[in-house]
């Protein structure tokens, strides 16, 4: 199996590089101007931290069964998966260093709490896929650390736009660490993993699933009417249609995991609208003195 299939391009490319990008474009709308050398500096460092995250899951579910426990046929993982997992790791520690000396002790921070949910997400000790908390890391990390961190680079500050904007980031997220989980319950269950599918049940996860995505929703509406976010934020509502079609199949055929795939997709495309609204809007330099 080659290492290009092997980096899963939902989570590395959508769920990784769009947040990154949304962090510069509310930067840009702050500023009117980006530092295109920190631009390209931190999109290197995610990028390596990307390659990782993907190497230490395959590398150490292929040691603890994981994801391959029903599958007929078990891809080798080589051991240089780890190596080369902890070398681009590495690379990733050396532009942190850089762009914190070019702005700032934050960036340490930001990646430091990147690097714990990166690399313990399923990396011995701590593990967080089995126990409970991977769903919230995958939020936090590909919501507030990566949204904020982002904007940080560009403004050296912190600021409450940025984090609102996170926050609908990273929960949509969550909410497709979610339903990707479900299918997977029976194998999860086997090899250990209490994630939250595995703790509430398939029932109660969907439940919150649903709950998770009204809130997505919520916020948007609420950014919006509050001229917190802009106003091209609401085209990402002309998805809920599909989207509750697909959640209610889901709900009928939870223990059938071939519905799973369009709606894993339904969702995949629906964080893709959100993301993009959100980032367009905040492009146009007229949003914060449009009347």
């Amino acid at each position: 199996m080659s290492l290009i299939k092997l980096i899963r391009y939902r989570f590395f490319l959508f769920a990784g590089i769009l947040p990154f990008f949304l962090g510069q474009a509310i930067a840009f709308n702050v500023q009117q101007a980006l530092n295109w050398s920190r631009f390209g500096w931190g999109f290197m460092g995610i990028f390596f931290v990307l390659v990782a995250v993907e190497l230490f899951n395959e590398y150490f579910d292929a040691k603890e069964g994981g994801d391959r426990i029903f599958a007929q046929q078990q891809p080798e993982i080589p051991d240089w998966f780890f190596k080369l997992a902890v070398s681009t790791l590495g690379l990733a520690f050396l532009v942190c260093v850089y762009l914190t000396l070019q702005t700032g002790w934050p960036v340490l921070l930001f990646s430091f709490l990147g690097f714990l949910g990166a690399y313990f997400y399923v990396g011995p000790p701590i593990r967080w896929a089995y126990r409970g908390f991977g769903e919230i890391v995958i939020g936090l990390c590909y919501g507030p650390f990566m949204v904020l961190g982002s904007y940080y680079i560009q403004t050296q500050k912190i600021d409450f736009v940025p984090f609102y904007v996170s926050v609908i980031s990273g929960l949509s997220v969550f909410c497709l660490a979610v339903l990707n989980e479900i299918p997977d319950y029976y194998q999860d269950t086997l090899v250990g993993k209490r994630n939250l599918v595995v703790k509430l049940g398939k029932r109660k996860a969907i439940l919150l699933l649903k709950s998770g995505l009204a809130g997505v929703f919520v916020l948007l509406i609420l950014g919006v009417v509050t001229k917190t976010i802009p106003v091209l934020a609401i085209f990402a509502v002309a998805t809920l249609p599909w989207l509750l079609k697909s959640i209610k199949r889901v709900e009928k055929n939870y223990d059938n995991p071939t519905v799973f795939l369009s709606s894993v997709n339904t969702i995949v495309v629906t964080h893709i609208v959100i993301i993009l609204s959100l980032g367009i809007g905040f492009l146009k330099a007229d949003f914060f003195t449009s009347p």
